[in-house]
């Protein structure tokens, strides 16, 4: 008798985007179950075998699909060329990174940041396209590995994900831009010097090139002056966050429910004394990525198009936090007030991230986070500090759910990250 139930019982989800990435036989061998890719808008996996067979292969489909929302389905990764007189002369080099690296997936591996060997800067004009004797690639599906020269077909390419991004939809998804200062790190490093022609053949996916991108950029509280003189940030004293007043913060709580990535956002309620949920969201996918490696001392940058579905927030979930708050051996522990032990039983594979203390320096349209944060995941508690910028009209296209009468425009859109991006851009030339 076949072990096999005539009809499936088990149905899970994919990330549209994420189905050809998926080894559907890899995960029938290790598991023993039969599995059928129901293809469309929606693509299913639908898992047929004994109960056994069925959890086994639910848990890998569900591994891969956590661990493939972080590979973008547009991603660049963009060597900063502009400075360089001549290009076809430039040596990089990749030096080892001799910090902690929080990436789950990218951890136990040894890192390498990328350092322009012999810098040769001209200050006279030059075309920078003639200075190539090659024809540089554009190939995401590869890894995406180019030059700034092609900064502007790298974004076209970035701006045709906006409309799949439209958060006016009628399933409540929304849009969120965000830029970063910090370090790219590689690993499956098999190199260690290398010239632009050799840059522009690297690629991501297989052993080559895996990268992980940390969010600290030290230079530009060091050098905020520059950024003051230069750009007119000021610092907003009202808004900071210290040790002081972590309450102040926020805490964001991320965990596995019905094959999907949730996240929960909670804030201080002052008037109940306790922490309240104030955003339910899933599916967080990232649609695009472009990463600026500025090759010496100062941060590089990475730009992120990210998508998630809005939720109610549910009775359930509401109860689970309340009742972890109630418990009498509630308290902060290490500085924070949540803690993956406290959700055991209640939901899985939990991971805590709580903002411990944040400056912000505003001038007339650009804002500057800088916030430190705790991170509790995978059995580890590691502080974290990030560095971001962010246009101040990403606010309404980030909020527009809320009001579904606003106009989403795309090319205005396309606008805000050019003019972000090169913002960013020009800090990082400050700050070399």
């Amino acid at each position: 008798m076949s072990h096999f139930t005539k009809n499936p019982n088990t149905v899970i989800p994919i990330p549209p985007e994420k189905v050809k990435y998926m080894n559907t036989r890899k995960i029938e061998s290790e598991s023993g179950a039969k599995i059928r890719i129901k293809k469309g808008e929606r693509p299913l996996a639908i898992i047929n075998g004994d109960k056994k067979q069925c959890e086994a292969a639910k848990t890998l489909i569900k591994a891969f699909i956590e661990k493939s929302l972080v590979i973008p389905t547009i991603g660049y990764t963009l060597l900063e060329v502009d400075s360089i007189a001549d290009v076809n002369k430039a040596k990089f080099q990749f030096i080892k990174f001799e910090g902690v690296d929080i990436d789950v997936f990218s951890k136990n591996k040894e890192h390498y940041s990328v350092q322009l060997m012999k810098e040769t800067k001209d200050d006279s004009e030059f075309d920078l396209a003639d200075s190539f004797d090659q024809k540089l690639e554009i190939s995401p599906s590869g890894g995406g590995f180019t030059t700034s020269e092609k900064l502007d077909s790298c974004l076209n390419d970035i701006y045709s994900q906006l409309s799949k991004a439209d958060p006016t939809d009628s399933e409540r998804r929304e849009v969120r831009l965000n830029l970063f200062f910090g370090r790219e790190l590689f690993s499956n490093v098999d190199k260690q010097y290398f010239d632009v022609s050799e840059w522009i053949k690297f690629r991501r996916w297989g052993k080559k090139y895996c990268t992980s991108f940390q969010q600290s950029a030290p230079q530009i509280l060091e050098k905020m002056s520059l950024l003051e003189k230069g750009f007119n940030f000021k610092e907003d004293k009202r808004s900071e966050i210290t040790s002081k007043n972590k309450d102040k913060g926020s805490i964001a709580i991320y965990f596995d429910q019905d094959s999907s990535r949730r996240k929960l956002k909670l804030h201080w309620n002052e008037e109940g004394c306790s922490w309240k949920i104030t955003k339910c969201v899933r599916s967080i996918n990232r649609m695009a990525i472009l990463d600026l490696i500025s090759g010496n001392e100062a941060p590089d940058c990475r730009f992120l198009l990210k998508t998630c579905y809005d939720l109610k927030v549910g009775s359930k979930l509401t109860k689970v936090i309340d009742e972890i708050q109630n418990n009498r051996s509630f308290k902060m522990r290490d500085e924070m007030w949540f803690r993956v032990e406290d959700f055991d039983g209640k939901l899985d594979k939990v991971e805590v991230r709580q903002t411990m203390s944040k400056r912000r320096f505003f001038n007339g349209s650009f804002q500057i986070s800088i916030a430190t944060i705790k991170q509790d995941s995978n059995g580890k508690l590691i502080t974290q500090q990030t560095t971001s910028l962010k246009n101040k009209r990403w606010r309404s296209v980030e909020n527009i759910d809320q009001n579904l009468s606003l106009h989403y425009d795309e090319q205005e859109i396309s606008n805000t990250i050019c003019e972000t991006i090169n913002l960013a851009r020009d800090i990082v030339k400050v700050l070399s």
